[in-house]
């Protein structure tokens, strides 16, 4: 597995989602097929809630394939009830089949008769690929087929129960739904669906919380119906066992958006303080209805002989190891795999021959433009989940992969923890980065999630979801991406020993220990590890795969360090381990596991297990039975420590060298052949942990292991950490749960392969990953920190071909550096130029050339610009993609689609400059205004702050008609907002803008001329003075805003390509937007603005959302009456603004020694004198976290 086996008490069925619905295609290109993969799908709200995004205008066309992990079998019944006839009259029924514990007579005999139609048609899959269902419903595989026919089968079942049956069955239902809800007395975590106006759904989201798991509705009414009193199937039976096992934080208004109901309708001045708790129930059901019946007219519109324009795949198991699966299978070309189907399972993943056979014409696809991962990174760890997926992300500008978390009370420093180390540098080696860290500033806002701070003392959880991107993809220029890189191999060597530090720190007794007695709190976190070696070897190779360098010479050195480390107390134990995995993944192979001294010592010990064996491999596999009887006793202690890992040691009277990259299945052994040739089959026991089997484990060591010692044991133990220390009373010191002897023949096996043998692996196989060539083109060298720890700058080279620019360089010519943009610059010699693109935005102010006259070279070396705020104007990338122009920052959205609400009345508004407000970091609200700040990114969000204020009518009365950008005197665009809506699904408001560029046209200028008078007065013109640099970033931001609401498609003319340039111009006086969306859909802007009506020809649309901070960089929300500096503080580094002194600006060292504020435990200082001088400003702010 790609994590550690971990024991679970009780694992727990989601068959609900915890957020709110989001649009899956929002940052694909309109025309773009949408190839989905969904990780941890749990519900199919995402699903839903894209079709219907993508039921009209451009999108509306788009071919949708989705293929789901973990989607349980009640979803399939749902989309099977959408495609049959009938749905808008069935919508109620769904819902309660869907989202009730408890059904009414009509929603359990729809269910059951659908359930007995699924069991009919899916004795294989060839039945069920030939059904009414198959042409767009896909089962990835037979496994997967299996268990969702024998979960039907289960729920047709209850009907079939006697009346001593029906009452038990009904009886353990409701004990089971009263244990599982939540003891704590408020529950409000549904209140985040609500986005900017969840302050006013926190009251109604207890409330509902505690009407639902009281009587197992939705309902506004603490009161259930008698004739809903049937015990909903699809709830007491799942994929984690036969009875109720829902998480007890479950409520379905969480997937919806509360926002629509909350925010003043159009027409209305209701105050979202009237809402009542059945308004909120309503429109979540009504949004369920819109969405569902999209589904269904997509799905009612499409043959079963057509292809199809909608396809689900369903898969069944693990999520990182169906990763690993479609990478083998599309490089091996092979539907067999040997990766395992789930934790606690033997069975490999084998896909359907149909779907993904090489024969099969279209294939189902094995990379994706969309990868969303739910908040796996919170059971599984970031690390795991990039390593997995970033093969399998197609190498397209738009693909994105999306990752949430839920896990953790505060937002700042999150990221970089979960990442082990700095973000810039992860992103550089694995060659994903998040957009909105490069941008500094995202769409999405979380402002929900920062008041739940504010308001209330126990917040346990905080959502951060991100966009990742392939590094390097906002450059223009980009030709290769995977965007290869150089780093020198001492450098490399100590970026990797950091990462392995920190993915290993519970190893690490000292630090824990420290963490703890400063937050006490802590410790309910200690137990949870999310890597192994192998995930470590991982890494490293997909590092080798992409990074340039010397190889070999970069693990010796990383090798020695890990050696000499002794700040992790088990590192040494975990040596072997690494070796082994380092050689089984082809990453590297250190001497002793070499084929060579394998033979030596072979040749010299001759081992008694491997007495029968003629050669001995690098690698062998150990299987170790433990009997039930053994185990049984344990099971009490292992229930109680919540989720150890299990780990596997092999002991000697000197040696004690442990395994964490185990396997565990319940089930019995059946052996056959001896030595070398031996093998064992496991025949999985289905009750698993609840049966008489033994439990089974194996897992890979390097033979020289076996060689070094007589009197050998294998040991099956727990991962001591602080959450398990416990257990030490009961286990013993060592936390043992079963030891055999290595000579023990009925207890353990060693083997040449895996049990169950399958098609090569790579533990068989030994596969070597091939070193990226030495000679890249286009490589980028990076230099580091002294720490090994963050960028510093870029290096390359540029030989000099081109005739002019040789003779310029020889005759002794200096050339000169120019900024093209955040990513790329410009070399200069006489009249000529060339352009090169880099990863990560650089400062070519500050370049140092290296001239080599003679030999016609050029190496440029410039620094990173990743501080806080020192954005280049063109923060906004429309990057050209054939006629569909990609957006690399900004997601799409169908204005149309986006709900308006009234601003009418102004106290109904008293939401909307909060959320505006957090466009602003408190590092950004400390700096004075002005019409220069300093930072480009922060003059612009003042613009837009004051756009919103006017436009919502909060700043000064009556919304304006028009909003001219004007520097100095000269305006360059007008915008006429015709309304604020709600972009649900990234909570927040966006305006429905219309533009018109100034540009000389005559018809344009005569246009303007009959409306001047209404548009020229001062009540109907907002004047908006910015300065040069903002202008420019304003030319970015509107040619990106008019892409991302397109609902047209640019023409074969379009001045984007006719003039290979985007945007066209940065002229005062000219368009920088092409003509092919100017008048299209201006009749909204003519319906309100009668009087602008010759206007109506030259409009262009535009979607101009926020630009919000990023809480996961620095501290967003705080004090509202922050007080403004006279001289703006130093930029931090954006990666790093918790790890220096608030005061002085001075970075704390690797050990972490800054002193901690013990008030807020976020600012920090390198001195008891900064603080006491920071404390007048800091005081402010300072806010005790909750206990």
């Amino acid at each position: 597995m790609a994590y550690p086996v971990l024991w679970r008490e009780k694992t727990f069925f989601y068959p609900i989602g915890n957020t709110s619905a989001v649009c899956l295609t929002q940052d694909l290109c309109p025309s773009e097929k949408a190839d989905v993969l969904l990780l941890g799908c749990g519900d199919p709200r995402h699903i839903l809630y894209t079709v219907y995004a993508n039921s009209m205008g451009s999108q509306a066309s788009r071919k949708l394939d989705f293929t789901c992990c973990d989607l349980e079998t009640r979803n399939v019944i749902l989309f099977t009830l959408l495609a049959d006839e009938g749905t808008v009259q069935k919508v109620p029924q769904i819902w309660n089949i869907f989202f009730h514990f408890y059904l009414d007579k009509a929603s359990h005999d729809l269910l059951i008769s659908q359930c007995r139609k699924l069991v009919e048609l899916s004795s294989d899959l060839d039945s069920w690929n030939d059904g009414p269902y198959g042409h767009f419903l896909r089962v990835c595989t037979r496994d997967t087929l299996t268990e969702l026919r024998r979960l039907w089968q289960l729920y047709v079942k209850t009907t079939t129960f006697s009346p001593s049956e029906e009452k038990a069955f009904k009886s353990a239902y409701a004990a089971d739904v009263k244990a599982s809800k939540t003891k704590s007395g408020f529950v409000y975590t549904s209140s985040r669906a609500a986005g900017p106006l969840s302050m006013y759904a926190l009251k109604m989201a207890g409330d509902h919380y505690n009407i639902y798991w009281e009587t197992g509705i939705c309902s506004a009414v603490p009161k259930r119906p008698s004739e809903i009193s049937h015990p909903n199937p699809t709830l007491a039976y799942s994929m984690v066992g036969d009875k109720f096992g829902v998480h007890y934080g479950t409520d379905p208004l969480s997937c919806f958006h509360l926002a629509e109901v909350l925010a003043p309708a159009v027409g209305s001045s209701r105050h979202p303080e009237q809402v009542t708790l059945k308004d909120i129930v309503n429109v979540c059901k009504t949004q369920f209805s819109r969405w569902c019946t999209s589904v269904s007219k997509v799905l009612s519109s499409q043959g079963s002989s057509s292809p199809s324009s909608l396809i689900i795949r369903c898969f069944v198991g693990d999520a990182l190891s169906l990763c690993q699966a479609l990478d083998y299978s599309r490089t091996m070309k092979s539907t067999s795999t040997p990766f395992p189907i789930a934790p606690w399972k033997s069975a490999c993943i084998t896909f359907d021959p149909e779907a993904y056979g090489t024969d099969t014409q279209p294939p189902a696809p094995t990379t994706f433009n969309i990868i969303d991962t739910s908040n796996l990174l919170d059971h599984v760890g970031v690390l795991n989940i990039l390593v997995v997926t970033s093969p399998i992300l197609q190498r397209t500008l738009s693909a994105t992969l999306y990752t949430e978390g839920l896990s953790g009370s505060s937002p700042e420093d999150t990221l970089p923890q979960q990442l082990c180390g700095d973000i810039a540098t992860i992103g550089l080696l694995l060659g994903l980065i998040p957009v909105s860290f490069v941008s500094q500033f995202t769409n999405r806002s979380n402002m929900h999630e920062v008041l739940m701070h504010f308001v209330t003392e126990d917040v346990t959880q905080n959502h951060e979801r991100l966009a990742w991107k392939l590094i390097g993809g906002a450059e223009k220029l980009v030709t290769d991406l995977d965007c290869p890189i150089d780093i020198a191999p001492e450098q490399l060597a100590g970026v990797f020993f950091n990462i392995y530090l920190n993915m290993f720190s519970h190893e690490n007794v000292v630090q824990e220990l420290a963490i703890v007695q400063q937050s006490p709190e802590s410790n309910k976190l200690s137990g949870i590890v999310h890597y192994h070696r192998r995930s470590f070897v991982g890494i490293l190779g997909v590092v080798k795969r992409r990074v340039i360098t010397e190889w070999a010479p970069t693990m010796n050195m990383l090798h020695d360090k890990i050696l000499g480390d002794k700040t992790l107390m088990t590192g040494t134990n975990h040596y072997q381990d690494l070796c082994c995995q380092l050689h089984l993944l082809g990453v590297f192979t250190v001497d002793w596991v070499s084929l060579q001294k394998v033979h030596e010592v072979y040749c010299v010990k001759r081992p008694f297990v491997f007495r029968d064996w003629k050669t001995l491999p690098q690698t062998v596999c150990v299987v170790l039975v433990i009997p039930r009887a053994r185990l049984q006793q344990f099971l009490p202690a292992l229930d109680s420590a919540r989720t150890p890992v299990l780990r596997c040691d092999i002991r000697g009277v000197i040696t004690s060298n442990m395994f964490l990259c185990i396997n565990a299945v319940f089930g019995t052994v059946k052996i056959s052949g001896k030595g070398e040739g031996k093998t064992v089959a496991i025949e999985e026991d289905a009750t698993r942990r609840y049966g008489t089997s033994p439990l089974v484990v194996w897992f890979w060591v390097p033979s020289v292991v076996l060689s070094n010692e007589h009197q050998l044991s294998v040991v099956l133990s727990i991962l001591p950490t602080l959450a398990t220390c416990t257990l030490a009373m009961q286990l013993g010191f060592d936390l043992d749960l079963f030891r055999a002897d290595m000579e023990d023949e009925k207890l353990v096996h060693i083997l040449r392969q895996r049990p169950n043998s399958v098609p090569e692996s790579p533990e068989e196989k030994s596969i070597q990953i091939s070193d990226r060539p030495m000679k890249t083109p286009g490589a980028t060298f990076v230099t580091l920190d002294k720490e090994c720890k963050k960028p510093l700058s870029f290096t390359t080279r540029v030989d000099i071909v081109e005739p002019e620019m040789k003779a310029s360089l020889t005759s002794g010519a200096t050339p000169t550096v120019n900024q093209v943009s955040m990513h790329s610059i410009a070399i200069v010699l006489g009249d000529k130029s060339l352009q090169f693109p880099f990863p990560l935005p650089i400062d070519a102010k500050k370049a140092k050339l290296r001239i080599a006259r003679k030999s016609l070279y050029i190496e440029v070396t410039l620094p990173l610009k990743l501080a806080l705020g020192e954005t280049d104007s063109d923060m906004f990338p429309v990057i050209p993609h054939g006629g569909d122009p990609a957006l690399w920052n900004m997601h799409r959205v169908n204005l149309d689609q986006c709900v308006p609400f009234s601003i009418t009345n102004k106290k109904a508004l008293d939401w909307v400059n909060p959320h505006v407000s957090f466009m602003f970091s408190e590092r950004e609200k400390r700096i004075p205004l002005g019409l220069i700040t300093g930072s480009t990114l922060l003059d612009v969000k003042h613009t837009l702050h004051i756009m919103f204020g006017h436009a919502s009518g909060t700043a000064d009365g009556k919304p304006p008609l028009c909003y001219a950008l004007q520097e100095e005197h000269k305006v360059f665009v007008m915008l006429f907002i015709t309304d604020l809506r709600l972009d649900l699904g990234s909570h927040a408001i966006v305006a429905d803008a219309w533009l018109i560029p100034s540009s000389p046209e005559p018809a344009k200028i005569k246009a303007f001329g009959k409306v001047s008078k209404h548009v020229m007065s001062d009540t109907n013109m907002k004047q908006l003075m910015i300065a040069a640099k903002e202008r420019k970033a304003w030319i970015h931001l509107l040619v990106a805003a008019t892409e991302r609401c397109r609902t047209w498609e640019h023409k074969t003319n379009c001045e984007y390509r006719v003039k290979g340039a985007i945007p066209l111009t940065f002229e005062p006086d000219q368009s920088p937007i092409c003509s092919c969306g100017a008048g299209v859909g201006a009749e909204a802007f003519v319906k309100k603005y009668p009087i602008l009506r010759p206007l109506a020809p030259y409009v262009t649309r535009a979607a101009i959302s926020p630009l919000f901070a990023l809480s996961y960089m620095e501290r967003v929300g705080g004090a509202k009456d922050a007080v403004a500096t006279k001289t703006p503080p130093t930029p931090a580094s954006a990666a790093a603004v918790r790890h220096v002194c608030a005061a002085c600006g001075k970075e704390g060292g690797g050990s972490g020694s800054l002193l901690i504020c013990s008030r807020c435990k976020v600012v920090r200082y390198c001195s008891q004198g900064c603080q006491r001088e920071d404390w007048k400003r800091h005081k402010k702010s300072c806010i005790a976290p909750s206990s």
